[in-house]
This record gives C-alpha cells, structure tokens and sequence, in this order.
C-alpha cells in the first residue's frame, strides 16, 4: 500500500500505543477479527481492561473466544472482569448526547483503574444496529467530542480507543470519510500487511517486511533512492517486523549512495540491532537513529 502523503500515522494495530485514537476500515470479516484479536491480546499483555462493542448479528460469547485466541481463555478473562464484549444497543433513537457518551467513556476508564487494572482499551463498531442513530453525521459528532475531551492535547494516557467501520455499508459516504479525519491514527485493515508513505522528509513504512512483502519493500526503498536530495530518510520506527533481507536491502542502498548523499534510518532498538548485524556501523552512507515510541 502506496501513499504520496502521509495522513497522520498508519501503522500495523500491534502498534497502537495507550493515548493513541485509531480508526479502521474493514471490508472482510476475517480481517476484522484478527485486527481485533491483536488488539484484544495486546491489551491482555499490558494488563489493561478490554471493551468491544460489536454488531448485533454476532453473539458476544462467540466473540470472545475468537478475539481471546480460545475459549478457555475467553472465559477466563471474561470471568475476571478483564474482557467485556457487548452488542447492546449504546442508547435508544432520539436521544442521542454526544457529551452524555463521552462521560460515559471517562466513568468507564475510572472504573477499569478501579478495577486494578492498567487502563481501558475499547474498540466500538459502527454500526446502525447498536447505535440508532436518527443521523449518520451524529456519529461525526460524537467521535470529535470523544477526541477533543479525551485526546486532543494531552491524551489520556490509560485509555486506548479504535473506531471501526464496514465500507460495505458506509464506504463513500462523508460522515465515515469525516470520522476518519477526526483520528491521527489508520490502522492497516489486514495483519501483515505493508505500508508505506512519501513525506516531507522520505519515506516511511509501517506494518510487517516479510517475504510477503517483499516487492512492496524494495519498491518503496526504490523510490527513496531516487528522491533529489542529499538526506534520505527511511522511518521504520512504527514497522512491525523487519526480516534480514529487508536489513540487507537497507544496506544496499546506502552502499550505493555517493557523497554527501546519505541514508538516515529511523528504528527502535530491535531493528537496529539487526541493521547493524549486516555491518550498520561500519557503513559509511548510513546513520541509526533509534526512536522510542
């Protein structure tokens, strides 16, 4: 996936931090519970309280062992309070108060920290069936009260919230394409994927390089070559999962850089480690710099 301008931060949903506000449009179903099975065990890892609101058409017991990675484990995290799984409906036709929800948000992260655990991670469906709205742009409403009591300057650092959408049902229409500019963060629709953006600085990609991804990589590392500058920064500090031949790839490229062009690379620890595994010290083209995000 190829994009001439980055829209706020893409990345792969295992990278969805606390304080983050991401957005996701799916289209298979498949794809939608495997995002919401990352989601859900990263949230287990980091001992935060999980919340998912779903559609009315799946039961939520069903859902949880699903998005759980099993039954025993579903139950047990439903038993200790640490996975909720909802498809009732959030509030009743014509009474529909944005502020109302968003209070409701703040009582239900209180009551997670209560609860002793790390903090709220709620992913919510939109979907017509548990939320009747009398408008759809009242689900535009909503979301931009949401971010801006919430995340908007300084993000609440214990809740973690995604917004899904089905394009099935609301692809092209302005309110989802709205929703989604309210969120500063895109989650790729399929674990594994690849993405990769051309910004101001170079290029950055998110999600996972792998022999899956392989093309996509070296095309995008192609590119980066090719810009008319003398600093070329690739960003892989949000990037999944690296494998040696993306690193190797990496290498070359700076090889093949003339004074004073120069390949900058932007990573967290576990990347750099692995560049420097093919000689990221000694190259001459090529600097690390690590990122903690």
């Amino acid at each position: 996936m190829l994009e001439d301008v980055s829209r706020g931060r893409t990345i792969g949903v295992d990278r969805l931090q606390p304080g983050d506000h991401g957005f996701l449009a799916f289209s298979d179903d498949d794809e939608r519970w495997d995002v919401l099975g990352v989601f859900t065990q990263r949230g287990f890892e980091r001992d935060e309280k999980v919340l998912l609101l779903v559609d009315a058409d799946h039961h939520p017991s069903a859902v949880a062992a699903r998005v759980a990675g099993g039954t025993a484990t579903a139950r047990k995290a439903v038993q200790t309070g640490q996975l909720v799984v909802s498809n009732a409906p959030r509030f009743a036709r014509g009474r529909f108060d944005p502020g109302r929800l968003v209070e409701g948000v703040r009582r239900r992260i209180d009551t997670g920290i209560a609860d002793g655990f790390t903090g709220l991670r709620s992913a919510c469906e939109m979907s017509l069936a548990i939320a009747p709205l009398d408008r759809l742009d009242q689900a535009v409403e909503y979301e931009t009260a949401l971010h801006d009591a919430v995340f908007a300057g300084q993000p609440e650092p214990r809740f973690t919230a995604l917004c899904y959408w089905d394009e099935r049902l609301f692809g092209g229409t302005s309110a989802m394409a709205e929703v989604h500019a309210v969120h500063p963060v895109t989650l790729l629709p399929r674990v594994g994927a690849l993405h990769v953006a051309v910004n101001a600085d170079g290029v950055t990609i998110t999600g996972d390089s792998d022999l899956a991804n392989r093309a996509e990589f070296s095309a995008a590392l192609h590119t980066l070559g090719n810009l008319q500058r003398a600093r070329l920064v690739l960003d892989i500090t949000d990037l999944s999962f690296l494998d040696a031949h993306s690193a190797a790839a990496v290498h070359r490229l700076a090889a093949r850089l003339d004074p004073p062009r120069h390949l900058e690379v932007r990573c967290r620890g576990p990347h750099r480690r692995l560049l420097h595994l093919f000689g990221g010290r000694s190259q001459r083209q090529l600097s690390i710099v690590t990122e903690h995000r």
